[in-house]
């Protein structure tokens, strides 16, 4: 492994490992601390292997949920190797056998949420969300059904987020016969989407960014004010209309949700005619932003 042109000595190997290891662990306690305290006693199955866990479960309860997970996804990472590469292989079953080991072994000494189905769909999905959140954030998961999606696709051709869908779909329906609970499909799909959300927000943290296209005539005012005023950097192209054939500049700025605002009012006060698009940016990686160290 390499860092900014240098190798890494064996002491920054090892401890580069622990970092890993550590963070695995942590996301994996504070995902298995949800489905003890939230999800599985509110019978909230949102999808994945561990919603088909909670539903054997209960059918037969001698099934540990956290082993079960594990049974489920051997087969799993053993065909999905070549795919997931080697680093992330490892860190999956580190994160799968972390995380399902955790759930057993903590179900009988943590408290069970049980008096408020919503808010346990809520509490659960957000705090499950963050802890693989977590895992990811280290090259791992907590396994699941991501790979089964990607594996229908390389035999059925079914795009890997209709196949994640029908997955997820499937087992969120199932849930409301097994427990007998129209409910408990509609918590599910609300702790799913909660637990999204969180996933996202634990590995890009609380900062937005912002892409902005700006097509202008003045081009270097432009960029001189965003130097001056933002400190941005800008990078400018010659582009040329479709319609009129005729030439502009095109700058290309990269900023936080909270530097927006200032970059319009550049544009509009130096050029009010030209023409600009603000798009979401999920991460920024180099100067100014976020260092690649942090990626590592």
């Amino acid at each position: 492994m390499s860092l900014s042109g240098l190798t890494l000595s064996p002491r920054n190997k090892i401890l580069q490992i622990l970092k890993e290891a550590t963070g695995i662990f942590v996301g994996s306690l504070i995902y298995a601390i949800a489905i003890d305290v939230f999800i599985q006693p509110n019978h909230i199955a949102p999808g994945g292997f561990i919603g088909i866990a909670i539903i054997l479960n209960h059918y037969l309860p001698f099934l540990r949920v956290g082993i079960t997970v594990v049974l489920m996804n051997i087969p799993l990472l053993i065909l999905g190797l070549r795919r997931i590469g080697l680093k992330f292989f490892f860190g999956t079953i580190l994160g799968t056998i972390l995380s399902s080991i955790l759930i057993d072994i903590l179900a009988p000494y943590l408290p069970s949420f049980t008096t408020d189905p919503m808010l346990a769909a809520l509490y659960g999905g957000f705090i499950m969300g963050a802890g693989i959140g977590i895992v990811f954030r280290f090259y791992a998961s907590t396994g699941g059904t991501d790979l089964l999606a990607q594996l229908i696709y390389d035999f059925t051709g079914l795009p890997f987020g209709q196949a994640l869908m029908v997955v997820d779909v499937v087992i969120i329906v199932a849930s409301g016969f097994v427990f007998k609970d129209i409910n408990v499909p509609l918590y599910s799909i609300i702790a799913e989407l909660i637990s999204n959300y969180a996933i996202d927000l634990a590995q890009e943290g609380f900062l937005s960014y912002k892409v902005l296209f700006i097509i202008t005539r003045k081009g270097e005012d432009i960029k001189k004010r965003i130097f001056e005023e933002i400190g941005r950097g800008v990078t400018e192209f010659e582009v040329k209309g479709g319609y009129t054939k005729q030439l502009r500049d095109l700058l290309l700025v990269a900023v936080l949700h909270t530097e927006v605002m200032k970059v319009k009012r550049i544009v509009v006060e130096t050029d009010p005619e030209s023409f600009t698009i603000v798009g979401d940016a999920s991460e920024i990686i180099g100067q100014g932003f976020k260092s690649p160290k942090e990626r590592l």
